[in-house]
């Protein structure tokens, strides 16, 4: 489990990892925002739309600044 700050350390989201080695990013609310496949280097969102290559799970947090 990640957990991703802003700068101020209010907590912006959650990665974790999940079944077949993939990773999913939570809201602080619990909200799944988007998975990441480590075989398909894909990042999809929650409805298995793919939103680029590569892991952005970390870039697409919210930031209230």
């Amino acid at each position: 489990m990640q957990i991703l700050r802003d700068r101020n350390g209010r907590q912006q989201g959650v990665i974790r990892e999940i079944a077949g080695k993939r990773e999913r990013l939570y809201t602080p609310e619990g909200k799944a925002v988007a998975d990441y496949d480590p075989v398909t280097r894909t990042t999809y969102d929650p409805y298995r739309h793919r939103i680029g290559t590569g892991n952005r799970l970390a870039g697409m947090v919210e930031d209230d600044e």
